[in-house]
């Protein structure tokens, strides 16, 4: 099986130290795969530990008013030390959003809440040429081709999907049904092969890379977040590594140091250092960046 690490939203107010506080000890053997945004909305310091803390009681109202922009560019420390680490292949990068705010005039009324507000695409509008001028940005900054997208709040419309597959990208995640996806012969292909495994899997993931015409998918991720249960990872790995899939661990650098919600005492740092203990008991376990694992590259 193999086996990668997904960390979304480092962007402006990102620090180096952070990164490096939460994978130096083991990104040797696990290279994460930090998925940018762009240009963030607001202060998202401040933000995202107050989202956190208030959830759907969050002053919207106020989050919304703060609206300056900051490229990510103007944090030169830290893209000094992406670039660097990127030459040492302890990091990869992906695209995570440009402001990672929805920017629809009018958001999906079934689901007006603290998800879809950062869920950029979850959108209507078409989208494509912006993402294509943000990756060929990003790609110039890093000197480096971003070839992954993970969907902010891990949400994606079936527009959005569209847009991100024609900017050219492969995407892990999404939460849209297989059924909806592409017809073609080889997505016909893919529905009838995941709709037999479902059968004869009950309960069980198809967490395996997709082959599509013009791009790669992992439908299947599985977080890491402060009331993530040891042993559900334990088990959701299982499953994978029974069926020799493809597991992603999916986490946010700025929750590493956050208490887990059921034990104040235990850090989610402390889980993953526990489950990164469990999976290295298996020798066959290849460790590799997301953008490897979705290169279509099976070796």
């Amino acid at each position: 099986m193999r086996f990668a690490i997904r960390d979304d939203d480092t962007n402006f107010f990102t620090h180096s130290t952070e990164i490096e506080r939460c994978y130096a000890d083991i990104w040797q053997d696990y290279p994460p795969t930090l998925c940018l945004i762009s240009k963030v909305k607001g202060n998202w310091a401040k933000w995202v530990h107050q989202i956190y803390q208030d959830k759907h009681n969050t002053n919207w109202a106020a989050w919304a008013a703060d609206d300056t922009i900051y490229p990510i560019e103007d944090n030169t420390e830290l893209i000094t030390f992406i670039k660097n680490n990127l030459s040492r292949n302890l990091l990869d990068i992906g695209y995570h959003a440009k402001h990672h705010r929805n920017q629809d005039s009018t958001l999906p009324a079934a689901m007006d809440n603290n998800y879809i507000r950062g869920a950029e695409y979850f959108t209507s509008r078409d989208v494509t040429n912006e993402i294509k001028a943000e990756l060929s940005h990003l790609n110039n900054l890093f000197d480096y081709q971003i070839s992954v997208f993970t969907p902010p709040q891990n949400l994606l419309s079936l527009n959005g999907y569209h847009c991100i597959i024609n900017a050219g990208l492969n995407i892990c995640g999404g939460g849209i049904s297989f059924y909806k996806k592409e017809k073609d012969i080889l997505g016909i292909t893919n529905i009838l092969k995941q709709s037999l495994f479902k059968i004869l899997h009950k309960g069980t993931d198809y967490a395996k890379v997709i082959n599509y015409t013009n791009h790669y998918e992992l439908p299947y991720h599985y977080p890491l977040q402060p009331g993530t249960q040891l042993s559900s990872l334990i088990n959701s790995f299982e499953k994978v590594r029974n069926i020799d899939g493809d597991f992603v661990l999916s986490t946010h650098y700025v929750e590493f140091d956050y208490p887990m919600t059921y034990d104040p005492k235990i850090t989610m740092k402390d889980i993953l250092l526990r489950f990164l203990e469990y999976v290295s008991k298996y020798d066959n376990v290849q460790k590799m960046s997301l953008s490897k694992l979705l290169s279509g590259n099976k070796k």
